[in-house]
C-alpha cells in the first residue's frame, strides 16, 4: 500500500477523515471507525498511478486563500516524485545540497501541476530538511530568478515556472552545462525542458489549440503558455536564430485530432 503524507502533525488523510467525522457530524468514534472500514471497502484503489519513487501525498488545494487553517482548507491529493534515476546525475556532480534542491523545484511544481501548493512546513517533511535549510535553498532560487511555487508567497513571485525560465536561459545562449551548474537540474530534465519548448514552438506555428498541445506534448496547460509566451517574445528578437535552431532539431507528429481538407481521403 503507497503512503499517503498529510501536513499536520503526521495526520494520514485515513485519520483527518475519523476526526471530521466525529467532530464535525457528532458521530462516536465506534460509529466513524465503522464508517471508515466500511468506505475503505468501497473506494479502496491500487490504480493510484503512483510509479517507484513517487508518494500520494495530501496538500492544500491552490484555491484556498492564505487565512483558512490547514483543517478547514481543502485538500487534494498528489503524486510526487521524490527519487527518479536522474537525481544521482545532480548528486554526484554537484553534491548533496544541490540534489535536495534538485528535488524541491521538481515537487512544487508537480503540485502546482496537479492544482495544489506545498508549504515550507511540507519541504521540511517530504525533505527531511530544518527550516532554516529550506528558507536558505529558496533565497538561493530567488536570487536566480527561479519560480518556486508555494502557498503564502505565490502572489509575490511571477507566474513563470522554473522549466521555462530555463529553457529562457538556454533561448539566451547559455549552455546546458551552464544551467545545470546554476538552477541544480539534471542534464536529462534541462534538454527535456528545451525539447517540449521546441515541440510547443512548432504546433503553436501550425495553429494548434493549447488542448492539443498538451496533449501532444505531455505537459499542463499552464506550461504549455508559459512556453508560447517564450516562443512569441523571442521568435522575431535578437534570440531568432537560437530558435529557429531548437525547431529545426525536432520532430512533432501530427496530432490525431486535427484533421486537414484532403480531396484524396477516403471515408
Amino acid at each position: 500500500m503507497n503512503d499517503i503524507y498529510v501536513l499536520k502533525s503526521g495526520m494520514t488523510k485515513e485519520q483527518m477523515f475519523r476526526l471530521r467525522l466525529i467532530n464535525g457530524f457528532n458521530f462516536a468514534p465506534i460509529i466513524a471507525d465503522a464508517i471508515i472500514d466500511l468506505s475503505k471497502d468501497f473506494f479502496q484503489n491500487d490504480d493510484s498511478g503512483v510509479c517507484n519513487g513517487q508518494i500520494l501525498y495530501l496538500a492544500i488545494s491552490d484555491e484556498e486563500g492564505p487565512g483558512k487553517s490547514i483543517l478547514d482548507s481543502k485538500h487534494v491529493e498528489v503524486i510526487l516524485t521524490l527519487d527518479a534515476p536522474e537525481d544521482m546525475d545532480v548528486y554526484e556532480k554537484f553534491g548533496l545540497s544541490a540534489y535536495r534542491q534538485h528535488i524541491l523545484l521538481r515537487i512544487t511544481q508537480e503540485a502546482r501541476d496537479q492544482n495544489a501548493l506545498l508549504t515550507i512546513k511540507d519541504l521540511v517533511k517530504l525533505l527531511k530538511s530544518s527550516y532554516s535549510t529550506i528558507k536558505r535553498d529558496l533565497k538561493y532560487f530567488r536570487e536566480r530568478g527561479l519560480y518556486v511555487p508555494l502557498r503564502g508567497i505565490i502572489k509575490d513571485i511571477g507566474p513563470s515556472s522554473h522549466k521555462s525560465k530555463i529553457v529562457e536561459l538556454y533561448v539566451k545562449g547559455y549552455t546546458s552545462t551552464e544551467i545545470q551548474r546554476s538552477t541544480r537540474h539534471s542534464l536529462q530534465s534541462i534538454e527535456r525542458y528545451i525539447k517540449d519548448f521546441s515541440r510547443v514552438s512548432i504546433l503553436t506555428q501550425r495553429e494548434e489549440s493549447i488542448d492539443n498541445i498538451r496533449l501532444i506534448v505531455g505537459i499542463s496547460e499552464r506550461l504549455v503558455k508559459e512556453y508560447q509566451e517564450l516562443f512569441l517574445k523571442y521568435k522575431d528578437g535578437d534570440h531568432k536564430q537560437r530558435v529557429e535552431e531548437l525547431i529545426d532539431n525536432v520532430t512533432v507528429y501530427d496530432s490525431p485530432m486535427s484533421f486537414k481538407k484532403n480531396t484524396g481521403m477516403r471515408m
